[in-house]
């Protein structure tokens, strides 16, 4: 009974002091390899598309939070979208993205939204939805090359004929 008086005594004390405001903690980031959702997944790459981070392998730029950054490439982008860590210039190139410490391998028929396409130590794109139901077109976020900076386009499948495909260990249906 008296750790209930304590923590009554200690809100009112904290209302007082607030002039009767009820002061909440924002809710604390999730860090890089934490679960993500594929909804969120999505925002993120389309906040980078809204913003159009500018291709520099040598520049990082934030997420969403602005809490962490992750190198301005294909592969800096595909993990800032999926939240991987670690972030910066050091953050997963395409020959870790093609391998099993961050994901693991699918048939390309089976991907989803937030899933990826990589070429192991030549490019990657994050798959959004397929463009058609025969699955021979589908819609991808990428940051291609200084010519091209971000995009989000349609393209064939026979276009990522040498990747494979890819699902984040860290991300979750939502």
């Amino acid at each position: 009974m008296s750790t209930l008086v304590s923590r009554r005594t200690a809100l009112s004390s904290t209302l007082l002091a607030t002039g009767g405001a009820i002061l909440l903690a924002p809710a604390a980031e999730a860090a890089p390899g934490d679960p993500i959702k594929r909804s969120d997944v999505m925002d993120r790459a389309r906040n980078w598309v809204n913003r159009n981070v500018q291709y520099d392998q040598k520049a990082t730029a934030g997420g969403p939070d602005g809490v962490y950054r992750w190198r301005t490439d294909c592969s800096g982008f595909v993990s800032m979208a999926l939240k991987l860590g670690p972030t910066g210039i050091g953050c997963p190139n395409t020959t870790s993205l093609a391998g099993s410490t961050h994901s693991t391998g699918i048939a390309k028929a089976d991907l989803k939204a937030g899933d990826y396409l990589v070429r192991s130590g030549v490019h990657c794109v994050l798959f959004q939805m397929w463009g058609n139901a025969a699955k021979t077109t589908l819609w991808v976020f990428e940051l291609g090359s200084p010519s091209t900076d971000m995009n989000h386009r349609k393209a064939n499948l026979s276009e990522f004929s040498s990747y494979t495909a890819r699902r984040a260990r860290n991300i979750r249906n939502g």
